[in-house]
């Protein structure tokens, strides 16, 4: 069985990680939204970071499943799980999860920015969750 002290360092780093790259795909989304960047550019740049952010989500709850932190793990899978089904029912012919042609139609835009803005509000809460699990698995 893992320490929990490194349990929870792994996902303190890990939800430090998913912070900044959320606040990057702000960045890029806004910098879409006002014309700063080049559609299809734009684009690229964030489904280059869409895989690596549904393994860094994922590594947390698959931690605290190992690690036997139960509520933990419920508490924080719904959002591996949401990614990962965005992911998989990508509809054939699009060119990620960011489409150029399709971005700037029906309002995706600012859908994509919301959801961001929700993930960073999850991502605070799990990291100060980490936080407080690191903390208390140091002082036990």
């Amino acid at each position: 069985m893992m320490s929990d002290v490194l349990v929870f360092l792994v996902c303190l780093i890990d939800g430090l990680l998913l912070l900044i790259l959320n606040v990057y795909f702000i960045i890029c989304l806004s910098d879409l939204e006002c014309d700063y960047l080049n559609t299809k550019q734009g684009c690229k740049r964030l489904n280059q970071l869409v895989l690596p952010e549904i393994i860094t989500t994922a590594l947390i709850p698959v931690l605290l499943l190992l690690s036997w932190h139960w509520f933990l793990f419920i508490l924080l899978c719904p959002l591996s799980g949401y990614l990962v089904y965005r992911f998989v029912t990508l509809p054939p012919g699009s060119l990620g999860v960011y489409d150029p042609t399709e971005i700037r139609n029906r309002g995706q835009l600012i859908y994509f920015q919301k959801e961001t803005f929700v993930k960073i509000g999850y991502h605070l809460i799990t990291f100060f969750i980490s936080l407080y699990g690191f903390i208390v698995a140091l002082l036990l």
